[in-house]
């Protein structure tokens, strides 16, 4: 561990004028108060610092001294944040001082350990950022921040599963006006009309790095917006890897009617069945029109928003891209909680991978019901429509 980062972690829990040796205390006593089954382990670590028993005894007996002064002392986010730059922290945590400042002012509402715990909740959030950003293993994770191995498997779990609950607060079916502005910004970008969402699933790998072989699949379906937020997310099961059987057993594929209006549709890819309110591209059974090929084309397009998404998703939570968890429960509140911390983070910094650009009017296409009734009509009148707006420019 380079010098730049030990002293970032030791600024997380002690000032300046605190001794090395204290420092080693401290770190102990969290330990200590943290998971009782470590006190062995905190045993070796004073003989390594420690030339005798005698002043092994001595610390032993500061312990609590200090587990009570850290307390007092109650290091902030601020006292250290000041102290890096914000380049750092984007590298580290993939988010900027502002966001992450903004992420625990929200989330210590919630946490109900606080009393409880002598680590922070500020330390705890980044152990688990840092955790879940970096995909290394816990050992490292435990020797960055100097604390044991088992208290940080306890944090990660700990702040996924606060994060998790967070789920239905930042992700959620947008209103109508909200679909509306996504119809519009769609229509301007990609030129397909009445679009208020993008679906499609993301293969996440579930099993021990040392055991590749032995890996299994989960698929993370979710439906973004024009800004690649999610508002919709289904965690299939392990080892289902068909996209239709997982938007079946999702509640969106029972209630697929109920959120969206008929004129209005979300886009997905051919592995999808076609359904009134799911548009997908033809499928070249037979050789297709010309107008079923620029159909097609805008309709890729377009879909590339939730290819967008996912991207952003794994490239800024790299723990994703090897899940080493074994109870399906954990691997499901792991994913949800990068979820959310994928919108909070968009919400808050936005999206380089898009850029602004003008929108112009649009009230949306009006669509007959009395002369479009089923899925296969929809489609062909929107190819219709979208070939006629082509031609006409």
């Amino acid at each position: 561990m380079s010098l730049f980062d030990t002293n970032f972690v030791m600024e997380l829990f002690l000032d300046d004028n605190v001794s090395n040796m204290n420092r080693a205390v401290v770190a102990a006593a969290n330990v200590f108060y943290e998971n009782y089954e470590n006190i062995s382990y905190i045993e070796n670590i004073f003989r390594k610092e420690c030339r005798s028993r005698k002043n092994v005894s001595l610390i032993s007996k500061n312990v609590v001294f200090e587990k009570r002064n850290i307390r007092n002392k109650k290091q902030t986010y601020e006292d250290f944040t000041i102290k890096y730059s914000d380049t750092f922290y984007v590298t580290k945590f993939k988010m900027h001082k502002k966001t992450m400042q903004s992420l625990l002012n929200y989330l210590k509402d919630f946490y109900t350990n606080a009393s409880l715990s002598i680590i922070p909740l500020s330390i705890k959030v980044h152990i688990f950022i840092y955790h879940l950003t970096t995909d290394t293993s816990l050992s490292e994770v435990s020797e960055y921040f100097g604390i044991s191995k088992s208290s940080v498997s306890y944090i990660f779990h700990e702040i996924a599963t606060l994060l998790s609950e967070q789920r239905f607060n930042f992700i959620n079916w947008p209103s109508l006006e909200e679909q509306h502005i996504t119809r519009v910004k769609v229509n301007s970008r990609c030129g397909f009309p009445n679009c208020v969402g993008f679906i499609d699933s993301s293969r996440l790998k579930v099993g021990s790095k040392q055991n590749q072989g032995n890996s299994k699949i989960v698929l993370l379906q979710a439906v973004c917006d024009e800004n690649l937020m999610f508002f919709d997310i289904h965690i299939g099961e392990i080892g289902n890897t068909h996209k239709n059987k997982v938007f079946k057993d999702s509640q969106l594929g029972h209630e697929l009617k109920n959120f969206i209006e008929f004129d209005n549709h979300i886009l997905g890819s051919t592995e999808y069945k076609l359904r009134k309110n799911l548009i997908t591209p033809f499928i070249p059974d037979e050789p297709l029109t010309n107008d079923e090929l620029r159909f097609n084309e805008i309709h890729r397009k377009a879909s590339t928003h939730i290819g967008q998404a996912f991207d952003l998703l794994r490239q800024r939570f790299k723990k994703l891209n090897n899940i080493t968890l074994n109870k399906p429960e954990a691997v499901k509140k792991l994913i949800t909680a990068a979820c959310v911390l994928h919108n909070f983070i968009l919400l808050h910094e936005g999206s380089t991978n898009l850029k602004e650009e003008s929108v112009n009017i649009d009230e949306g296409l009006t669509i007959d019901r009395n002369l479009v009734q089923t899925a296969v009509e929809k489609r062909l009148f929107l190819c219709n429509y979208i070939n006629f707006m082509e031609e006409s420019i």
